[in-house]
C-alpha cells in the first residue's frame, strides 16, 4: 500500500509540473504607444504641451528646463524647420533655412537651455552658416557672433514677457 501511495503522489507531482505555463503576450517592438506623444498635447500640436503653465520660474509639467525659455525659443525659431526638440534635455535643433532674399546663403540653429531658471546664462544659441559656391556646392562660412547674441536677446526678452504675462494672469 505504501508503494501505491508513493506512486500516486509521484504521478500527482509530475502531473502538476506538466501543467501548461501561462506566457505573457509578446510585445512587438514596432508597435507605437497609444495616446498623445511626448511633446504633443491632446490636439497633437507640439506647442500645446507648453501652454498650460504654472507660472513659476522653474520647470513645469513635463518640461525639464525653464518653460518660458523653452516656449520663447520655439516661438522665435519657428520659421525654421525644427529637426529636434527635446524638452527634457533642453535641446532644439533646426534644419538648414534659406532666406528667399538671400538664396546663396543658408543657416541652421542649435538652441541649448542649460537650466530651470530664467537667466541669461541658461541659454546658448549657436548658428551655423553656409554659402553656395560658384559650382553649386554649399561651403561652411563663419556665422556672425553678433547674430547669435541678437537671437539670444530676442529669446530672453520673449521669455521675460511670457513670465510677466503669466504672473499678471495669476498662473
Amino acid at each position: 500500500m505504501n508503494k501505491k501511495l508513493t506512486a500516486i503522489i509521484a504521478v500527482s507531482f509530475l502531473a502538476a509540473c506538466a501543467s501548461p505555463q501561462i506566457k505573457p503576450a509578446e510585445v512587438n517592438p514596432t508597435d507605437m504607444p497609444k495616446g498623445p506623444g511626448l511633446f504633443s498635447g491632446k490636439s497633437g500640436n507640439i506647442l500645446d504641451a507648453f501652454r498650460a503653465n504654472n507660472g513659476g520660474s522653474t520647470a513645469t509639467g513635463r518640461i525639464g528646463v525653464n518653460a518660458y525659455l523653452w516656449r520663447a525659443s520655439l516661438d522665435t525659431i519657428s520659421f525654421m524647420p525644427i529637426t529636434q526638440a527635446d524638452s527634457a534635455g533642453g535641446v532644439i535643433t533646426t534644419d538648414w533655412y534659406t532666406n528667399p532674399e538671400k538664396p546663396n546663403e543658408r543657416v541652421r540653429a542649435s538652441v541649448l537651455i542649460l537650466g530651470k531658471t530664467l537667466r541669461a546664462d541658461a541659454l546658448k544659441v549657436t548658428l551655423f552658416k553656409q554659402n553656395k559656391s560658384k559650382t553649386g556646392t554649399w561651403v561652411d562660412a563663419p556665422a556672425d557672433i553678433g547674430t547669435n547674441r541678437e537671437l539670444e536677446d530676442i529669446i530672453l526678452t520673449k521669455a521675460r514677457s511670457l513670465k510677466v504675462a503669466a504672473q499678471a494672469n495669476g498662473q
